[in-house]
């Protein structure tokens, strides 16, 4: 829904994300990982390259896997 905190048009809903995965480190690296460069897990993904292509920092890339993850988030609530 348009009104979701993590409504898109391009991919999937992100409402629940952290709730149906968890926050275990292998979660918390992957998540990670997707967001670095999301074409190395799916290569014909429109997400685009965010740590790959210096978009977004480390720092920026970990806040994002945070707001994600975090149980308190809006995302999962």
């Amino acid at each position: 829904a348009p009104d979701e905190v993590s409504a898109g048009t391009l991919g999937p809903s992100l409402t629940g994300y952290g709730r149906r995965r968890g926050t275990s480190p292998e979660v918390v690296e992957q998540t990670y990982r997707k967001i670095y460069n999301a074409q190395a897990y799916f290569p014909c993904s429109s997400m685009p390259r965010f740590g790959h292509n210096a978009w977004l920092t480390p720092r920026q890339i970990a806040d994002a896997v945070a707001f994600l993850l975090d149980p308190e988030s809006p995302v999962n609530r």
